[in-house]
């Protein structure tokens, strides 16, 4: 009965922190502005993706997968940690404080659904060998996403513009720079294939082609942009990543019942 009621609240609080990271957070506003341009007549189309790709597409997808069998998908929980763990690090690098203040909030909120839980024993396991292809697609992006990540902090340092790139207070050069981390250590999450493992691979593989597709539609000297080329090549690497999370693997069945012991 008590684990029936825990994860009722874990379904409950997941739910609310997705919702509201999609609607009062702008994550679905900005992702659609974007592509569209119909909110600011198109003037900041990257930076808008980039923030609606972490707070619409990241974000909320680790949450909402919990709401059908929490027990086989931990790693969309590890994944709303990676989040926050982007958020501090963008912010300390581009001395954007609201930013740690943020990533502190969604922090206490990943340990409260931790805590709630049903197979929070598995948290910090993984499965039986490492994915050699999701560490080959990190070892790829490793290098453009480190370097993009400084150079968005960097801009935020120097409060570069454009100055209306902002959503409740927070301008998007820090998001952009978190974005960056956060789908890196996504496919870093990924290659340890804790249950669930897929989420935090086709989270990443979704939100960097998105700021690929942005690239593309805009100027190529756009804020936030590194050009059409770049665009491209991101684009192909969402692509092949989306691909191998979603092929199906002969040992999946088992990693998900390993996983499944453990947490009882």
């Amino acid at each position: 009965m008590a684990r029936t009621a825990r994860t009722s609240a874990l379904k409950a609080l997941a739910l609310v922190v997705a919702l509201s990271s999609l609607t009062i957070n702008f994550g679905v506003i900005d992702l659609v502005d974007g592509f569209t341009g119909y909110v600011d007549q198109a003037r900041n189309q990257v930076l808008d993706v980039g923030w609606g790709a972490m707070f619409g597409v990241i974000l909320p997808l680790g949450l909402l997968a919990q709401l059908r069998r929490p027990e086989r998908r931990i790693a969309g929980i590890q994944q709303t940690a990676v989040v926050a763990i982007a958020l501090a690090g963008a912010g300390a690098l581009g001395a954007a404080w609201w930013y740690v203040a943020l990533a502190g909030g969604l922090g206490c909120a990943s340990a409260a659904l931790i805590a709630l839980h049903p197979a929070r024993r598995t948290l910090l396991a993984r499965g039986p060998r490492l994915d050699a292809t999701m560490l080959a697609l990190a070892a790829i992006a490793a290098v453009p996403a480190l370097v993009y990540a400084w150079r968005m902090a960097s801009a935020q340092r120097r409060e570069l513009p454009p100055a209306d790139a902002v959503s409740n207070g927070l301008h998007h050069w820090t998001v952009m720079a978190a974005l960056a981390l956060a789908v890196l250590l996504l496919v870093l999450l990924a290659a340890f294939r804790t249950a669930g493992w897929r989420i935090p691979a086709i989270s990443a593989s979704i939100a960097a082609g998105a700021w690929a597709i942005s690239c593309l539609l805009a100027p190529a000297d756009a804020a936030g942009s590194e050009g059409h080329a770049w665009g491209w090549a991101v684009l192909a690497w969402a692509v092949a990543t989306f691909a191998c999370a979603a092929w199906p693997r002969t040992r999946d069945r088992s990693v998900t019942a390993e996983a499944l012991v453990q947490g009882t």
